[in-house]
């Protein structure tokens, strides 16, 4: 008979004793470096709601600023557009009246922009006054005409613009003023060519485009912009912008233009750097900064001598801190320079994270490794922003950036045991 085991009151089967040992020997061993690697790969996922959040408000507070250039061009005068002249006599045929037009020869169109900036709450807005000087030559294909009324009609896109009439002078004649956009005179001439000038003031919002015409179109644009943007169809043929101003210069002959609809040169007033169409630009590379930090807090874990952990929660919080400084890039930046509104906000996050770890994280155990995420964190912000300034180059710099990263991931990584138990 088996004794009983005073303490449990209960004997202990030798056999079943020797199953729990082998059950436990053969039991696999849990792999906790991967299990928390999943776990933190989870938070990231949890931390893209947020992340689609951000990028709502960065777009509502741009429909904002756009509502604000909207209302200042509703009082100010659109984006223009200016249209080649036209020059016409009717003639009746039965019961029809025929519009005779006169081909134009020799257009040539100067523009002096002047510059201003407008503020609608906190938005700014680049907005200009034009005086335009449109003169040519109309090829007369119709002989004498001798008491004809011929008409001289021009066009832009917002003639709310207007801040003057327009200036008629047709054939040499005297200057005349029109209340619209069209002149008609009587004239007695039977010579090939009617010369014309038109001059009036107006204006506009961000941009001012001129459609070419005639056998030749040449076009001078000057204006005290220091960052204009040359558009349309056709560059410069010679151009110069300077601390304050820029000039363009185009020669534009027909058969360059015969084969496009509507063909066209132009000037935008880019404002230097628009905050929100940067900050939607820096928050694309949101999950990459947010992987990177969270594989170095990882990375920690797993080789720290004192087996540190950290709680998922911690991670969140910290995903969630670093998420902040795209609200407050945005939010600084509509009431300073965006490069200003960067650095303020980077450092603000950086110190946050920075005194996060070294307090909460290592518990004050370890201030090598606070240093490292601080430092980790500043060359993150500042590749981040080289890629932002070099557009163009930004796909071969972020290319050559990953595969340092990468190697420098897989060298830190190099003696890590994967497969190993030792809890993380």
């Amino acid at each position: 008979m088996k004794e009983i085991d005073e303490e449990s009151g209960k004997a202990e089967n030798p056999e079943l004793q020797t199953e729990k040992n082998i059950g436990k020997f053969l039991k696999p061993k849990e792999n906790t470096k991967m299990s928390k690697f999943w776990v933190i790969f989870m938070t990231l996922l949890v931390l893209l709601i947020p992340l689609s959040f951000l990028s709502g408000i960065i777009k509502d507070r741009e429909s904002y600023r756009n509502e604000a250039v909207h209302k200042i061009a509703s009082s100010w005068g659109g984006e223009q557009v200016i249209n080649t002249p036209s020059m016409y006599f009717t003639q009746n045929a039965g019961d029809q009246v025929e519009y005779k037009y006169l081909p134009l020869i020799n257009y040539k169109i100067g523009v002096n922009i002047k510059t201003e900036t407008r503020k609608k709450g906190m938005f700014k807005v680049p907005v200009y006054t034009a005086d335009v000087i449109m003169k040519g030559n109309f090829i007369n294909l119709y002989g004498s005409l001798n008491g004809k009324k011929i008409t001289t009609e021009f066009s832009v896109k917002d003639t709310t613009g207007f801040i003057s009439e327009p200036e008629f002078i047709i054939n040499n004649g005297k200057p005349a003023a029109a209340h619209n956009t069209k002149y008609t005179a009587v004239l007695t001439t039977n010579a090939n060519y009617i010369p014309f000038e038109i001059s009036y003031k107006i204006r506009g919002i961000n941009k001012i485009d001129i459609r070419t015409g005639g056998q030749i179109s040449r076009i001078k644009i000057f204006g005290n912009w220091k960052d204009p943007a040359f558009e349309g169809n056709f560059l410069p043929s010679y151009k110069k912008v300077e601390k304050d101003s820029f000039f363009g210069e185009w020669s534009v002959p027909q058969i360059a233009a015969s084969g496009l609809q509507n063909p066209y040169i132009g000037v935008s007033l880019l404002v230097p750097v628009d905050n929100y169409r940067m900050a939607d630009r820096t928050l694309k590379y949101a999950f990459l900064f947010l992987s990177l930090t969270f594989l170095s807090y990882f990375i920690y874990e797993i080789t720290s001598k004192k087996s540190q952990k950290i709680h998922p929660l911690q991670y969140m919080l910290l995903g969630g801190s670093m998420l902040i400084f795209y609200l407050l890039l945005v939010s600084i930046s509509e009431f300073m320079p965006f490069l200003a509104a960067y650095i303020i906000s980077a450092l603000m996050i950086i110190s946050l994270i920075g005194i996060y770890t070294h307090n909460v994280i290592t518990k004050r155990s370890n201030l090598i490794f606070s240093a490292i995420i601080c430092c980790l964190l500043a060359l993150l912000y500042i590749f981040l922003y080289v890629l932002l300034s070099l557009q163009d180059f930004s796909l071969l710099i972020g290319s050559f950036g990953l595969f340092i990263i990468i190697a420098a991931i897989m060298y830190v990584t190099r003696n890590v045991e994967w497969y190993s138990s030792e809890n993380v």
